[in-house]
């Protein structure tokens, strides 16, 4: 079994014309919005094996805040191009399939693709908002997932 911790990018600098989308930058509110998530991480008593992230520098961000605040030094962020926002989460998940079992795995990138992810892996129709975060315990011999938690930044600040 994969236990996948979902993350949305957290709330980056606006989409301004003439600068890449991918280049967008994570704003103070996004790296709060991180350190939540880790010390939400921290609280459940969960240790990540793998953190795999969308290239665009946002995502990457908000995998370094996540892993900066939980004091984990000793796992190197892969970057994967499936994550990007347009990309068919079926890719992905056939990556996923190679993981090796009874890991846990920090992925971060972007809407709508991480809602295609879940829907994906467990079937069911979720909306990740930014600096949210999703559960999924994927079974690897049966190639289904249940989603096991779906929490906004709202909720996350009330815990």
């Amino acid at each position: 079994m994969l236990s996948l911790i979902i993350v949305r990018h957290g709330d980056a600098e606006p989409q301004i014309e003439g600068k890449d989308d991918k280049d967008r930058k994570l704003v103070k509110k996004g790296i709060k919005q991180m350190k939540r998530i880790a010390t939400f991480l921290d609280e459940m008593g969960i240790k990540i094996d793998k953190v795999v992230s969308s290239p665009y520098l946002r995502a990457y961000q908000s995998a370094e805040a996540i892993l900066d605040k939980m004091g984990v030094d000793s796992l190197k962020i892969e970057t994967y191009d499936d994550l990007i926002p347009d990309k068919d989460p079926s890719l992905f998940i056939e990556k996923i399939k190679e993981f090796p079992d009874n890991m846990t795995v920090l992925i971060v990138g972007h809407e709508p693709y991480l809602s295609g992810l879940v829907k994906a892996l467990t079937g069911g129709s979720v909306e990740i908002k930014k600096g949210g975060i999703a559960m999924v315990d994927y079974d690897l011999k049966e190639n289904k997932g249940v989603l096991k938690m779906l929490l906004t930044q709202k909720v996350l600040k009330m815990i």
